[in-house]
């Protein structure tokens, strides 16, 4: 067949021209990937960062506690260590991976916070006595060795000898993961005793010790939960307290004593762009098919292409604070990536009556006028005996902008708590 040579020059000039343009696009299209690697690469890194930064926080106050007298000092140090709990529990939560398998370091930040908490209105009466001050020293020695080795993990990550457990780093060579390095972490790790602690992380507390539900019927119940492959689970552990955790081709997913399903965490590349109303609308549906009721959308967050919710309870049309649950959504297409029923588990019960005793406008004055409200609901808050404490809850500003949830009892009118936005 015989081409004139202008319409070859043509040919020649469109096929350039699409090349270039197909040049563009590539380099263009990988630029802006590379651009995503990299933020999500340096929230990764930031959120370790944050865990190093609050475990040595709460080493340093558990250390001068251990020495603490006067009623000031003591009381200042108890919400100094409770709030350096907070943030150890919420920075570790930012990970991306699960944490769920941590369990000694979990138990050990629970115990720490929640002795801190009980200790706090005692301590502002008289100050720390002889019995208080050995607890927060056994404290004090087990997180100094935490924060120790998490530093040197950080050291590791700065290297390059410790990779972040990000997509991209799923199938690199070379290299530990940071979640397995976390995990190898707590071999050795001294279990703390407290003389005078009874609480609800306490070793003589419901389930500690029970024997868990059979291998097989625990693999079922985990299957049919999330619908994987029962014969595909093999057994990674069985804890102390009967929590037992099966790993599969992407992830692992743990379960309590009694059956319970407790979290699911994958290590799969996610690369999607499925809207995130959408990806809400799938952890709802999820939640509804598993029972869970009303639920309350407390915070949604996108990191890359996973959603991540936390939802809470909602018992007599109030909202839940302390009954909540976790759950991450793949952008890709549609999978829970992750889940963390903890929480749940933990406090789900009985709720005292919804009949406030004050009104809101007057529990509306318990709130400065620095503060601008942005809207309010009954809730059922945590108090330190593990109860319940009904209160409205008022979503404000603070005068710097800040987000702030501020708790007033609805039978006092008085204020429960301040809970500020993380960052």
């Amino acid at each position: 067949m015989y081409i004139r040579k202008k319409t070859f020059i043509l040919i020649i000039t469109y096929l350039t021209a699409a090349v270039v343009a197909l040049g563009a696009y590539t380099t263009v299209h990988f630029g802006m990937e590379g651009s995503y690697r990299r933020t999500a690469e340096y929230g990764y890194a930031h959120a370790f960062e944050e865990v190093v930064s609050a475990a040595s926080n709460l080493s340093d106050s558990l250390h001068r506690a251990s020495y603490a007298t006067g009623a000031e000092l003591s009381g200042q140090l108890c919400a100094d260590i409770y709030g350096s709990c907070l943030a150890a529990e919420m920075t570790m939560a930012a990970l991306p991976f699960s944490t769920q398998e941590l369990e000694q370091t979990a138990a050990f930040i629970g115990i720490a916070g929640d002795y801190a908490r009980s200790m706090l209105r005692a301590s502002a009466q008289s100050g720390f006595d002889d019995s208080a001050r050995a607890d927060f020293s056994s404290l004090y020695k087990t997180a100094a060795a935490l924060t120790e080795k998490l530093h040197e993990l950080q050291s590791s990550v700065n290297d390059g000898d410790v990779l972040l457990d990000e997509p991209e780093n799923v199938f690199a060579k070379g290299g530990d993961r940071l979640s397995a390095s976390m995990l190898n972490m707590e071999d050795g790790m001294d279990n703390t005793e407290l003389g005078s602690y009874g609480g609800k992380y306490a070793k003589n507390a419901p389930n500690q010790n029970k024997e868990p539900v059979p291998e097989d019927e625990a693999k079922a119940i985990a299957a049919d939960f999330f619908g994987l492959d029962a014969d595909e689970l093999e057994a990674e552990y069985t804890a102390e307290n009967g929590t037992a955790c099966f790993s599969f081709n992407g992830g692992s997913v743990c379960l309590d004593a009694d059956g319970n399903v407790l979290s699911l965490s994958s290590e799969r590349s996610v690369y999607g762009d499925m809207e995130s109303a959408e990806l809400e609308k799938i952890a709802c549906d999820f939640l509804a098919a598993h029972g869970f009721g009303d639920m309350y959308l407390a915070s949604s967050e996108r990191v890359g292409s996973v959603q991540t919710m936390k939802f809470e309870c909602v018992e007599n049309g109030v909202r839940c604070i302390d009954d909540s649950v976790r759950i991450s959504v793949a952008g890709d297409y549609g999978g829970i990536y992750a889940y963390d029923a903890t929480e749940h588990v933990r406090a789900h019960g009985t709720y005292p009556s919804a009949s406030a005793a004050v009104s809101e406008g007057a529990a509306r004055a318990a709130l400065p006028s620095t503060l601008n409200v942005l809207s309010s609901q009954l809730c059922y808050a945590p108090a330190d005996d593990d109860s319940a404490v009904l209160c409205y809850g008022f979503e404000c500003s603070g005068s710097d902008g800040e987000g702030l949830f501020v708790l007033v009892d609805a039978r006092t009118g008085r204020q429960f708590n301040i809970l500020l936005e993380a960052h």
